[in-house]
């Protein structure tokens, strides 16, 4: 049996939050991993199973994994996993946008991690900042708990 292919392409600004959670599921998965802005879009298709990664920003994945998908092409039913780190511990529900771009490009989602992650808005909290410790090793085991399904079910 041919060996599956598996990608994680990440964006992961300030802290540095999703980079470890992306890393970790990659280990796990035995993915490659590599900066959304090294992958060409028609790179995703050579993959048989494809994780994104990215800080919510502004109420949303980061423009550079929606740019990525847009024009990536058709991705004929190529299995996608989400990974996120946020402010807002629910940072899942801002999938949203990347969600409706994979449905409109044929992609089929497979999975969706988000935990929070250290976030310092100056302005509204100071240099205390929210979520200061994390990720940390509980979202790190959550995080291969979820690999792990990943790799049960669609591996």
């Amino acid at each position: 049996m041919k060996e599956k292919r598996i990608m994680i392409a990440y964006i992961s600004k300030h802290r540095g939050n999703t980079y470890k959670i992306a890393k970790v599921i990659s280990n796990e998965l035995g993915a490659e991993i590599k900066k959304a802005e090294e992958v060409a879009p028609e790179e995703l298709l050579n993959y048989d199973l494809i994780g994104l990664g990215s800080g919510i920003y502004a109420f949303g994945m980061h423009g550079k994994i929606k740019k990525l998908l847009k024009k990536s092409g058709n991705g004929n039913g190529k299995k996608v996993f989400l990974i996120s780190t946020s402010g807002d511990p629910n940072g899942s529900k801002y999938h949203k946008g990347v969600k409706k771009i994979l449905e409109k490009k044929n992609f089929k989602l497979v999975g969706e991690f988000n935990c929070p992650g250290a976030y310092y808005p100056w302005l509204l909290f100071g240099k205390k900042g929210i979520n200061a410790d994390r990720p940390n090793s509980e979202d790190i085991e959550k995080a291969k708990e979820f690999a792990r399904e990943i790799m049960e079910k669609w591996i």
